[in-house]
């Protein structure tokens, strides 16, 4: 374990000092102090704790899997078919293969390649969006999403964000955030729908909010889970990235697609921000030949993708009856997940629950415990049920 946090602390320390160097910006590696991050730390800790469950998958007391809003149905036989094929060439540097999937995301969203940045799953270039905002000034946020899960650990980061809290309705608060940006605010973030909500923000409110404040600032917008909105085509803010704005959009292929541990992501923006950004990130040479070649396929298999939106949808039922039948409310969801308040606290949850083979993950937010559950296959969801009835009887 000691060799490992001494690596990490090494990769750490030496890619924020590169930032600095590439940038001709030597105060920004000083500033965003590796200690202090956060982000790094907290990803490579949940990376552990992943691995760690993954080890006992095969054991009698892992029956499911539901903390980590993988898809339990992907990836594609089509895209495990490219991986197979591509195999024996992955010897070799995985240009041409990129420039493919490059192509096909621009042609699939109607932007051009220039407006497309590869990474190894989005939250590379999310940390990457991260720093490039950290040399100019501030991030501003919600007090509760995706982010401000794995700063807030401890306080003393050194990463400069303004948190505003939710609505009553756990909506990002537009009109707050629209009044905070002021000439420090550098970037504001937003996942759409929200993780750990799962509630998403209606398109047309979304959309002005990026047409009134993308001309002061740049307007990161985490579309990870808008494969399983009603309408993803419309629900998206690709449009304003169409129309030129300063609008940055994040998509990952680790949820729809099950790409989790093939690390497929990408950016849609403007070149000028894409260009800047990729000074800060691998720009998509950490990702492997195969998975590139699988991306490809499974970009191209609807069929696939109907399959598991069905499914999905579903075992997300199955889940909401359980819920409703014990008298649990739950936050509406447009997500692979479900965030419902519990009567005890999430650690005694979480250490009954993993009693009977189940994993899922818990918050605390709002003086309020929570549970969050990824969607797994109908059999899981019964597993769920089976061992949530247990727990809280």
């Amino acid at each position: 374990m000691s060799s490992f946090l001494n690596r990490r602390d090494w990769l750490k320390s030496g890619l924020l000092a590169s930032v600095g160097i590439t940038l001709g910006r030597p105060s920004l590696a000083k500033t965003v102090k590796p200690n202090t991050i956060g982000l790094f730390d907290v990803y490579a800790e949940r990376e552990l704790e992943l691995a760690q469950e993954a080890a006992l998958m095969n054991a009698p007391q892992i029956k499911a899997r539901l903390s980590a809003n993988e898809n339990p149905w992907g990836p594609a036989p089509t895209a495990i078919k490219a991986i197979t094929d591509s195999a024996p060439t992955a010897f070799l540097y995985a240009g041409s293969v990129m420039n493919e999937l490059r192509r096909t995301i621009a042609d699939l969203n109607g932007v051009s390649a220039d407006q497309v940045l590869l990474g190894a799953g989005s939250s590379e270039l999310l940390m990457a969006s991260l720093l490039m905002a950290a040399a100019k000034g501030n991030t501003m946020m919600a007090e509760t999403c995706y982010i401000s899960d794995r700063n807030t650990r401890g306080e003393d980061t050194s990463m400069p964000f303004v948190k505003i809290p939710l609505t009553k309705e756990y909506q990002y608060d537009l009109d707050a955030m629209a009044t905070r940006v002021d000439a420090k605010t550098a970037m504001i973030y937003m996942c759409n729908p929200n993780n750990p909500t799962g509630v998403m923000l209606p398109s047309p409110k979304l959309s002005a909010f990026c047409d009134a404040v993308s001309s002061k600032t740049t307007v990161l917008i985490d579309e990870a889970y808008i494969d399983y909105t009603p309408s993803p085509t419309t629900d998206s803010m690709i449009n304003h990235v169409r129309n030129g704005q300063n609008v940055l959009i994040l998509r990952t292929l680790s949820k729809l697609h099950g790409f989790a541990g093939l690390r497929i992501g990408y950016a849609l923006a403007q070149p000028n921000t894409l260009r800047e950004l990729r000074r800060y990130c691998s720009g998509g040479f950490a990702i492997s030949a195969t998975s590139a070649a699988a991306a490809v396929a499974s970009l191209n298999d609807k069929a696939f993708q109907a399959m598991v939106l069905k499914n999905t949808i579903a075992s997300k039922k199955h889940l909401l009856d359980t819920l409703t039948s014990l008298n649990y409310a739950y936050l509406p969801s447009s997500a692979n997940f479900v965030l419902f308040p519990i009567k005890m606290t999430g650690q005694t949850l979480l250490q009954k629950m993993m009693d009977e083979g189940v994993s899922v993950r818990s918050w605390f937010f709002e003086g309020q415990h929570w549970c969050r559950v990824s969607i797994g296959t109908m059999d899981q969801m019964k597993v769920f049920r089976e061992a949530f009835i247990k727990s809280v009887s």
